[in-house]
């Protein structure tokens, strides 16, 4: 049976990141749609409008504008966030919500303090100061991070260092609501990447039990979309 993906890039990413995966849906007969969220990707200059609403209001319009009716929406690590208030906006055309190597937070968290520990969060806003509101890793950090499985020379390394932008610093400062989200009935599933560097795989068990689910694991570093998109688009199709 055909089904219909929406895909949520995660910090400093854009709907670009999801190509491979697309790719491999479609084949099989499924229809996708990945997101730019304001202040990423071909919306990198809306990078001031960038707010946990903001992200989620862009998705429900283009799950809207799309047509879809009964999306399975995946989120990557920062979208963790903006998936459970996309479910809020529009329940009726979200079917299964899927978090991917994602953050999820407590009613009134933030991303700062959810993911972040703390000696680490004073440099996380000195570079935001530091670039007028927005983070930008150094690349042998994003590379670290964020595709680990890769080698740093691979074209699929290279190709996103190009395509990365900085990331707009509101969104993981805002507290977020969530006990909206919790009293929801939708259907959810965990991915956890086993060789992940960013959310690492205990912390991964704990946002997958605050859920009320049993994560799903795959041998993969955080962007199993770039490094593992075949094993990825198998485990989706699964849902």
């Amino acid at each position: 049976m055909s089904k219909q993906f929406v895909f949520v890039h995660g910090m400093s990413h854009g709907a670009w990141c999801w190509a491979a995966v697309q790719a491999r849906l479609e084949r099989a007969g499924h229809a996708t749609l990945a997101v730019d969220l304001p202040g990423h990707g071909r919306r990198a200059h809306e990078w001031r409008r960038a707010s946990v609403a903001a992200y989620a209001r862009a998705v429900a319009d283009a799950i809207a504008l799309a047509g879809f009716s009964r999306a399975i929406v995946v989120g990557h690590s920062m979208a963790g966030v903006v998936i459970p208030k996309v479910a809020e906006l529009v329940p009726a055309r979200v079917a299964h919500l899927v978090f991917l190597a994602a953050v999820v937070l407590s009613d009134g968290g933030t991303l700062l303090a959810t993911q972040i520990p703390a000696p680490a969060r004073p440099l996380l806003r000195g570079l935001a100061r530091a670039g007028g509101g927005a983070v930008q890793y150094p690349a042998v950090v994003e590379h670290a991070r964020w595709m680990s499985g890769l080698a740093p020379g691979d074209p699929r390394v290279v190709e996103a260092l190009t395509h990365l932008t900085p990331q707009p610093f509101r969104p993981w400062a805002e507290r977020v609501p969530m006990r909206r989200f919790y009293a929801l009935a939708v259907p959810r599933t965990y991915i956890r990447c086993l060789r992940d560097a960013a959310v690492v795989p205990a912390q991964a068990a704990e946002y997958a039990a605050r859920l009320g689910v049993r994560p799903v694991d795959l041998d993969s570093d955080h962007g199993p979309m770039l490094s593992r998109p075949d094993e990825l688009a198998r485990l989706l199709a699964k849902v």
